[in-house]
């Protein structure tokens, strides 16, 4: 309460126009000729559309559009645009922006919106400012200054400084770089972050190649403002970025996709192959007996995640994904078995189906998530335990895992065991749902596996096989002890399009003996 109220008489003395002109006078430099932007992640359409709108000058809603605009992300589609009309109307949007005073306390002052404003106005001044006079280059000056001053407010006076993100602070390690300012403490709380948001395998902690890809930039991008600005490069940052740069090697596809798990999609694909390939002698890091995470494992033609996230940090459970042993299967060029995917949405909610046990290749008991999804909140009900186990022998590598995301509910331990062969295509699952309480009573199961859109299916009279056809003619035939179904499915590769696809399921029940589901899956030569 005392740090609200301190921030909103500090906030009011920040907005003061005496105050910040007192305080610029103090600052070293007023040109700001400072791009550091690697990679662009951000949708150039969506952007263009937005920065050639004027109806977003006055919106107060919350939205995608709206958040775009007052992020001023548009400055950097503006910039490939080019030409003399296109600085005009920068600069204009920029003024008008200005004029509008915004009340410091809506949602187009929160710490990420300032953030993105900061970063975007430094690095694209070069091509807003080029054609600005004296006076026009002291009005950007302050705007600037003032974003910084309340950035550099709201991070000093939270409690947690673990929730800061990378982008924030990057923005003002080069505001303070610019100008001369002391950086040991915002390096330290860099160097906290990496700490905090990566953990001992090199993995995000979201578990989601998308932001794996996207924090790697950020940190490329601290180097290189470090770099520049002639400072040491701390070894915890070099590090962390080769580190994260080898997992990152490894989450990639037969097909040159990233995996779908926890929010992840391709819409950014381009960018995340360069970042990718940023280093080229970077060896891959081995994932095949992690302790948390993602399980991978490859050879020249096989490729197989399998999905052991024990959530365990705010930063994960913030976007978590209830799909617990799930797994993701591609081979030769093509991927078979996937994971629903993802909506590409920055700002505000994404579809809450997709994020359902359901959309995932995994166990589901009753119809009910694995992790129960809380609005706000995250999760309320999430697996505690998890035990994960890797064998590697000349012939198969034998991954066993259980999770006790069913225990409360309904008494019971989910376990998965998946025998992939080494010489030959074919996987091996051993399926098992374990009462640990008498209970008399029958509860639905289904096993879903996901199929890409790429994949035609033909169920056998039998009801025990699913012959798979390919687009590139790979067949592969699916079988099990007990009868399949084919059902429909989506899936979201991209980012943007929803596409129909199909689904193998097994469908039982259990009550209170323990039910083993043995299937495989074979390449037909």
């Amino acid at each position: 309460m005392i740090n609200k109220i301190f921030f909103i008489l500090i906030s009011l003395i920040i907005n003061n126009r005496i105050f910040l002109s007192i305080k610029i006078l103090r600052l070293k430099n007023s040109e700001y000729k400072y791009d550091f932007l690697n990679c662009f992640f951000e949708n150039s359409e969506d952007l263009n559309r937005v920065f050639f709108s004027k109806k977003y000058l006055n919106t107060k809603s919350f939205n995608n559009e709206s958040i775009n605009y007052h992020s001023f992300s548009w400055l950097v589609s503006a910039k490939k645009l080019g030409g003399i009309q296109t600085v005009t109307n920068c600069k204009k949007h920029i003024f008008d922006w200005q004029n509008k005073k915004y009340n410091i306390f809506s949602f187009i002052w929160n710490e990420e919106l300032i953030s993105k404003r900061l970063i975007n106005l430094i690095y694209n001044f070069d091509f807003y400012a080029i054609s600005a006079n004296s006076s026009e280059k002291k009005i950007i000056h302050k705007i600037i200054s003032k974003h910084y001053y309340l950035l550099d407010l709201k991070i000093s006076l939270k409690k947690n400084k673990d929730e800061i993100s990378l982008e924030t602070l990057k923005a003002i390690l080069l505001f303070k770089l610019i100008h001369n300012l002391k950086i040991s403490k915002i390096i330290k709380n860099i160097l906290n972050n990496i700490t905090t948001q990566i953990n001992t395998e090199g993995f995000h902690k979201s578990i989601n190649p998308s932001i794996q890809a996207e924090y790697i930039n950020d940190l490329y991008e601290v180097k290189n403002i470090l770099l520049f600005f002639n400072q040491n490069i701390p070894s915890q940052l070099e590090n962390c970025i080769t580190l994260m740069s080898s997992v990152l090697k490894n989450l990639f596809h037969k097909d040159n996709t990233i995996a779908l798990f926890n929010g992840s999609n391709n819409s950014n694909i381009k960018n995340i192959i360069r970042i990718n390939n940023s280093q080229k002698n970077l060896k891959t890091k081995n994932l095949s007996a992690v302790r948390s995470g993602l399980a991978v494992y490859s050879n020249k033609n096989l490729k197989i995640f399998f999905d052991i996230t024990k959530p365990s940090s705010k930063i994960l459970n913030k976007n978590l994904h209830a799909g617990t042993l799930s797994f993701e299967l591609s081979y030769d060029s093509e991927k078979l078995i996937t994971n629903c995917g993802s909506v590409e949405k920055r700002i505000g909610e994404k579809p809450e189906y997709l994020r359902y046990s359901a959309a995932h290749s995994t166990i589901i008991l009753d119809n009910t998530n694995i992790s129960e999804l809380i609005k706000n909140k995250s999760y309320k009900r999430i697996p505690k335990k998890i035990f994960f186990d890797s064998l590697d022998n000349d012939k198969n590598i034998i991954w066993e895992c259980s999770h006790d995301g069913y225990k409360k509910n309904y008494n019971s331990i989910i376990k998965r065991k998946l025998i992939i062969s080494k010489k030959t295509p074919k996987i091996e699952g051993v399926d098992q749902i374990i009462p640990i309480i008498i209970k008399g009573k029958n509860t639905i199961y289904h096993i879903r596996f996901h199929l890409t859109p790429n994949c035609q299916c033909l169920l056998t009279n039998s009801k025990k096989s699913v012959i798979i056809k390919t687009k590139l003619k790979q067949s592969w035939i699916f079988n099990s002890e007990s009868d399949l179904s084919l059902e429909e499915s989506i899936n979201i590769t991209d980012g943007k399009r929803i596409n129909k696809s199909l689904q193998i399921v097994i469908v039982g029940f259990v009550s209170n003996q323990k039910k083993i589901e043995r299937w495989s899956l074979t390449k037909v030569k």
